[in-house]
């Protein structure tokens, strides 16, 4: 594997590449690193490589010729820059990088390059993440470490490369060696019993879980395999979803008790039905209101032509509290569900911790409590009423300031956002 790093600092590339295992492998012939400098390039005596950009404003830009010649001077090979508008690197471009048989990195400096430089010179943007450096330097170290630890006879033991952190999608499971106790903190029994299948899933749990409390944004893409499913019981089958018609606001603030519609018994209990919950509880302490959703429901579940809407309808019950739409829950489950409201507004609820729909679905699912989901009714939950409420969801927005969902809309949306299949 080749790697030219084009940078007008090229002391910043060789020091960084002297030590370690990509210093031992440029040592033994397996990867080769060349520096190219692009003032090499110029044709006055000061050796510019930069100069005032066109439209005026702060900064310089780099001449386009001089770093077009020097990606030229590297020969054949993959053109990348590295840059904050580059797609973000990721372990599975690192292992497609790796196959390939020469990397040229472009780093830029100053306020960016000619956009002609990038049009005519170069295959691929990377961006190491979401903040700005001096140069893309760091980033091409950054490649060339990453990349080389996958180049074969680079690793001692090749398996280290498939099993870090990333090279499943998740993050690496915690590791441990001698002495087997310290400071009162022992070792897994595990990890000592000789048992490999054990030790394997053991390692497979602590990924899954380290993943879903640090990085939520890639658990839900790598519950896969069976082994997976059954260490952790699917979240959306025991969940719960709870329509509040008490205590809920009106718009002046007041504490009031919302009338139930035939539209709230039927479109949540189709989304209910649709991503697999464990129940739909319509809770208001009105005792004919209870009793019209029970006799609604019972209707389609009698009739032999609805059987697709009768299946969805067979998930509604009915409480006059929430508190005791807690209490059935628990007792179904043999222990108490976590509690979480919904709100358009950022300010309910303030003690709650506000959670992404990706964050509830990783540490729901890691943890094997019940899940009840408030919506509320009217102008929202009454939150100084429901102490039991530990998390909130985020509020749905859209692009403009209007924001006045049905309660049925957001519950499809929100259920979608936690349950639904990615396009």
């Amino acid at each position: 594997m080749k790697f030219s790093v084009i940078t007008i600092l090229p002391e910043l590339i060789e020091p960084a590449l002297t030590a370690g295992v990509v210093g031992r492998a440029r040592e033994a012939g397996v990867i080769t690193v060349e520096s190219i400098n692009p003032r090499d390039f110029t044709t006055d005596r000061h050796r510019t490589v930069d100069d005032t950009p066109y439209g005026g404003g702060p900064g310089m830009v780099m001449k386009p010729e001089p770093l077009l010649a020097a990606i030229g001077k590297a020969g054949e090979g993959h053109r990348i820059l590295l840059s904050p508008a580059g797609k973000p690197l990721t372990q599975a471009r690192v292992a497609e990088l790796a196959k390939r048989d020469h990397l040229i990195l472009v780093c830029g400096r100053y306020e960016g390059i000619d956009e002609r430089a990038i049009e005519l010179g170069i295959d691929e943007q990377i961006s190491l993440g979401d903040y700005v450096l001096s140069g893309g330097e760091l980033g091409a170290l950054v490649i060339i470490d990453a990349v080389s630890r996958l180049v074969p006879g680079v690793l001692g033991e090749p398996e280290s490369a498939v099993d870090e952190s990333f090279s499943h999608g998740l993050l690496e499971y915690p590791h441990y060696t001698r002495p087997a106790e310290l400071h009162g903190r022992p070792v897994p029994p595990v990890l000592a019993s000789g048992n490999h299948a054990l030790i394997g899933a053991w390692r497979r749990e602590q990924s899954l879980r380290r993943t879903a409390e640090r990085r939520p944004d890639l658990f839900r893409a790598h519950i896969t395999s069976k082994a997976d499913k059954k260490l952790f019981a699917p979240l959306y089958a025991r969940t719960h979803l709870a329509l509040v018609h008490h205590p809920v606001s009106d718009r002046t603030g007041a504490i009031v008790t919302t009338a139930l519609t035939n539209f709230d018994i039927h479109d949540l209990a189709r989304s209910s039905m649709t991503f697999g919950l464990a129940g739909y509880h319509i809770v208001t302490p009105i005792t004919s209101q209870r009793d019209k959703a029970v006799h609604i429901a019972q209707s389609w579940i009698g009739d032999e032509q609805g059987e697709h809407r009768a299946a969805a309808l067979r998930l509604v019950r009915t409480e006059p509290s929430i508190e005791e739409t807690i209490a059935a829950i628990t007792a179904e489950h043999g222990q108490p569900p976590a509690i979480v409201a919904t709100s358009a507004s950022p300010k309910s609820f303030p003690a709650a911790e506000r959670v992404t729909p990706s964050e509830l679905f990783a540490r729901a699912t890691i943890d094997p409590a019940p899940l009840l989901i408030l919506l509320g009714t009217g102008w929202g939950l009454a939150d100084h009423l429901i102490p039991s409420v530990s998390r909130v969801l985020t509020p749905i927005d859209g692009p403009t300031t209007w924001n006045h969902l049905s309660v049925r809309s957001a519950g499809a949306i929100l259920l979608d956002r936690l349950f639904g299949r990615p396009a």
